[in-house]
């Protein structure tokens, strides 16, 4: 259908190519993402207290006598526990942001996916978030902040289908490898 029509080929490659300005770069983040893997639930509380103005209502600025759990097989329930990142101030964070996910683990910033409209080239985003130019485990010196252990950046092109889905791209910042109760071995009697 696509080779009868060559106006619908052409608008399913703009549409696939959209969020990729040739030349053009992209803006730095307006938040400096990079210190947040490893913060505490407390500390990025209260961050976003201070920089957002949203104030979740336990982990603020106002929290205090927070003991985080020590272990996947104490406490299951809260060893997950932190703020959530509200969907509304995502465009707070960058411009072209749609979500910021946070997954915590004992009480510290585990990982974070920043997620960005459009199908975005890779240096380009290293370039705006101060990323080294290479992924991986070994990064160069002088690369990842001590609080990263790992940066991945990952593009999904928009449908060829012409639904308007831009693409996007996504940013994920690891701050220490997940630790789970499937990852270690619990007592019965704990």
């Amino acid at each position: 259908m696509l080779n009868r029509h060559p106006r619908l080929m052409l608008l399913g490659l703009l549409l696939a190519f959209a969020g990729q300005a040739p030349g053009a770069e992209l803006q730095a983040p307006n938040l400096n993402v990079l210190a947040w893997p490893r913060m505490s639930s407390g500390e990025l509380g209260c961050y976003l207290e201070k920089t957002l103005g949203h104030r979740d209502p336990r982990f603020n600025c106002a929290l205090s006598h927070y003991q985080a759990p020590t272990g996947p097989c104490h406490d299951t329930d809260r060893y997950d526990e932190g703020p959530a990142f509200p969907p509304r101030l995502a465009s707070r964070v960058h411009p072209l942001a749609t979500d910021v996910e946070l997954t915590w683990e004992h009480g510290e910033l585990q990982q974070l996916t920043l997620t960005l409209k459009g199908t975005l080239d890779a240096a380009q985003v290293r370039q705006a978030f101060g990323l080294p130019d290479t992924e991986g485990s070994a990064p160069p010196e002088g690369g990842l902040p001590e609080n990263i252990m790992t940066a991945h950046i990952e593009s999904s092109p928009a449908s060829p289908l012409g639904d308007g889905s831009p693409g996007s791209t996504s940013i994920t910042l690891t701050g220490f490898e997940h630790m789970g109760a499937g990852d270690v071995e619990c007592d019965a009697e704990q």
